[in-house]
């Protein structure tokens, strides 16, 4: 009577407990997920962080078909820019799967989990084909002298597919930011910070994207700011990820 009654209270304080940011059934997938929130948040870290300064080195300035003849003359700054800014989606789609699905929070949302694979999805889709058609299709159109078509696969021309396609793209990470964001806004303080990021940046992608559609002056600037917003993500994410190998699931 004794036990029952002892497994009786456990259960009854079960709802008032601390529940763990990341819950697992096994001491190994908790240390696959730290692993992957603390060398995911490297890696993110320094791809983002590399990528203004290999941007400032290959800037082109003139017009559009100005711009394209110096691409067509000396790509290889150029491309090792988009390359590595290609590299952008898949490490922070990484780091995004990883907070939607494998941090079990009190704030149970399996169909907030469901809808932001499907906007991550297209992120990735629409933003892999921007930056990718810079180095892998791009030069090929310039080689064959079909400036006409390369004028509109070209990224730094404001009108272009890839440009569309980008802005478009993170206007879906946007939406899946603020979903993934919300679910982390109940938990302690890393988490809660990367979800109010999350936020911050998920809004002002939405923003960009609306500039784009209205042709507002600054959107750029706005874009920019909403990739700086995700700098603190991949750094909170290492800090998460090595208090969890640390053996310290609540943070």
């Amino acid at each position: 009577m004794v036990e029952k009654a002892s497994i009786r209270k456990g259960l009854k304080d079960l709802p008032n407990k601390k529940i763990s940011i990341v819950n697992y059934s096994d001491s190994g997938g908790t240390k696959r997920a730290a692993l992957t929130l603390f060398r995911g948040g490297i890696f993110f870290t320094v791809v983002v962080l590399l990528w203004p300064i290999l941007m400032t080195a290959s800037e082109i300035t003139g017009t559009v078909e100005e711009q394209l003849l110096q691409i067509s003359e000396s790509p290889g700054l150029f491309m090792a820019n988009f390359f590595l800014a290609s590299l952008i989606a898949p490490s922070i789609l990484v780091l995004m799967l990883t907070f939607a699905r494998y941090a079990e929070t009190r704030k149970q949302t399996p169909l907030i989990y469901r809808l932001s694979l499907l906007f991550l999805a297209g992120y990735f889709v629409f933003v892999s084909i921007s930056y990718v058609s810079q180095y892998a299709y791009l030069p090929r159109l310039l080689a064959e002298g079909n400036i006409e078509l390369a004028v509109t696969w070209y990224f730094g021309n404001e009108f272009s597919r890839p440009y569309f396609f980008n802005q478009l793209g993170y206007s879906l990470f946007g939406i899946a930011a603020i979903l993934i964001g919300y679910k982390m806004f109940h938990e302690p303080l890393l988490p809660r910070l990367i979800g109010i990021v999350l936020w911050a940046s998920g809004l002002m992608c939405l923003l960009a994207f609306l500039g784009l559609i209205l042709h507002i002056e600054g959107q750029g600037l706005i874009s920019v700011l909403s990739g700086l917003l995700t700098v603190p993500v991949g750094i909170m994410s290492i800090l998460w990820g090595r208090k969890l190998l640390q053996g310290k699931g609540v943070l």
